[in-house]
């Protein structure tokens, strides 16, 4: 089964936004860890038409994003979408430690990213959400006229198993043990593609949820 994301309707695009489990999870995970920091990440995934599918997720920064260690992650990241195949970068994620804001504060990170990239998106963690087990991420992204809108509430697609997992992994201090690129940069034996963050855990055999 899937979910759309309850809350306000209107604005954005025509494009649908597919999260697959890990990608939404990891974002959470990453956004509770440095719940006292701003965070950014990144999404990467694939654009057909008007569906966007939001395959993994790049943790990045907790501390200031400084625009070369931003721009050599973004080298980094596409060096290994490259090598995953036909993935790119699709979205940026990012948490304020105040609870939610708005896209001012990763606004020019943003522009950057959507004239390189047309399909990118901008997510805001909405923590208030977790505990009712509800879709945490506040979507825009460009229409037309190259102005950032709001992504529509039914332009969402969450599978609904992942977010009481989301819910418990954060419960369960599972955060602890993501690893961002600003922890690789201080112990380069930390892998920020987080590959077995999810291993034997539930949310590991979850699958990309329909556009439907």
């Amino acid at each position: 089964m899937t979910t759309k994301a309850s809350g306000s309707g209107g604005g954005g695009g025509t494009k649908t936004f597919v999260f697959h489990p890990k990608a939404y999870a990891k974002a959470l995970l990453h956004s509770c860890k440095h719940s006292s920091e701003a965070v950014i990440g990144i999404f990467i995934g694939t654009s057909t038409g008007k569906v966007v599918k939001v395959l993994d997720c790049m943790p990045l920064f907790h501390t200031h994003a400084l625009a070369p260690m931003l721009k050599m992650a973004c080298m980094l990241i596409e060096e290994h979408c490259r090598s995953v195949g036909d993935l790119e970068i699709v979205g940026i994620y990012h948490a304020e430690p105040h609870g939610i804001g708005d896209m001012a504060a990763v606004k020019p990170i943003a522009d950057k990213l959507a004239a390189n990239f047309s399909s990118c998106s901008v997510w805001t963690v909405d923590a208030a959400k977790l505990p009712q087990k509800q879709f945490a991420l506040r979507g825009m992204c460009h229409n037309k006229e190259g102005e950032w809108k709001q992504v529509a509430s039914d332009a969402q697609v969450c599978g609904d198993e992942v977010l009481p997992a989301t819910s418990r992994m954060i419960s369960d201090m599972k955060y602890l043990e993501i690893v961002d690129f600003d922890d690789h940069l201080t112990d380069a034996s930390l892998s920020w593609l987080n590959q077995n963050l999810f291993h034997k855990d539930p949310v590991d055999d979850m699958q990309l949820p329909g556009a439907d």
